[in-house]
């Protein structure tokens, strides 16, 4: 389980952010991964790395700022694949920001590799070329399991494990918060305070019922899934990962990324903040 919520704010005259992401990973705690960090094998890709045996060093979320596009990956626990044979989701992340195709065109060109991955939602954000003053953010979706591309030109979005066309009830409250949030703190001087209140809406534990379609999904679990902070010790599993990344309408780009120290220990857990900063075209 992921959450993810996206402000854009090209068209926000009062504001100076184009694009504001708040996303969590929800995942096993002992599921080894690495921190966002630069790639060794692409020095212009910044993201974490799924360090898990057969992964292929997959990735849930990158940014590539010279390419100037942004990569991450929702999965759909209700599309899994009957086999074992099933390709690597994150592999879809990683090539992406490794290219400088375009989704559309890089959805068309991996179409037979997609088909055999597990459901999952692609959120992809490219930005306007480098001879624009503001810096224009294109948000486009594709999922797998209805094999649709969507454009999305709203100022506030949200997406979750469930269909763009369907969303989670902890995703709609989320984005409704979200507009809250960037609607008073869009200014560059209120860096802090805007970083403090994403990072308090990613950790909030707000259960969001009734939810049907996640009851439906999971009978057992679906009351601890339906907040956005998500949290089952018992089994390891919850929020491992807040990600921000805030970019001005001038380009320049702020990531911060906060960790939960590994191996977690569930009765005192640790988090561990990384920060990063560099301007759309480096």
């Amino acid at each position: 389980m992921c959450i993810l919520f996206i402000y854009v704010g090209l068209n926000d005259d009062e504001g100076d952010y184009s694009l504001v992401i708040a996303s969590n990973r929800d995942e096993y705690y002992d599921r080894p991964a690495q921190e966002i960090t630069q790639w060794v094998e692409d020095p212009e890709v910044f993201g974490g790395r799924d360090l898990q045996p057969g992964s292929g060093g997959g990735t849930w979320l990158a940014i590539s700022p010279s390419r100037r596009k942004i990569g991450i990956l929702l999965n759909l626990p209700s599309d899994q694949k009957d086999n074992k044979s099933a390709q690597s989701r994150g592999k879809i992340v990683a090539d992406y920001v490794k290219s400088k195709t375009v989704t559309r065109d890089y959805i068309d060109a991996m179409k037979s590799y997609i088909m055999q991955c597990n459901g999952f939602v692609f959120v992809t954000a490219e930005f306007g070329d480098q001879t624009s003053v503001k810096q224009y953010a294109k948000i486009t979706t594709y999922s797998n399991t209805s094999d649709k591309l969507a454009i999305h030109t709203q100022k506030y979005l949200g997406f979750g494990n469930c269909l763009p066309e369907n969303p989670l009830c902890k995703v709609e409250n989320g984005k409704s918060k979200l507009h809250d949030i960037c609607s008073r703190l869009n200014k560059i001087d209120q860096k802090k305070e805007l970083v403090e209140e994403l990072l308090s809406l990613l950790r909030s534990e707000e259960r969001h019922l009734p939810d049907f379609q996640l009851e439906k999904r999971s009978p057992v679990g679906y009351k601890y899934l339906s907040s956005i902070f998500v949290s089952m010790p018992e089994i390891r599993y919850g929020t491992r990962t807040h990600t921000l990344i805030l970019v001005t309408k001038t380009g320049h780009i702020d990531i911060i990324e906060v960790n939960l120290e590994s191996p977690v220990d569930t009765v005192n857990p640790k988090w561990i903040t990384r920060e990063h900063q560099f301007d759309l075209g480096f």
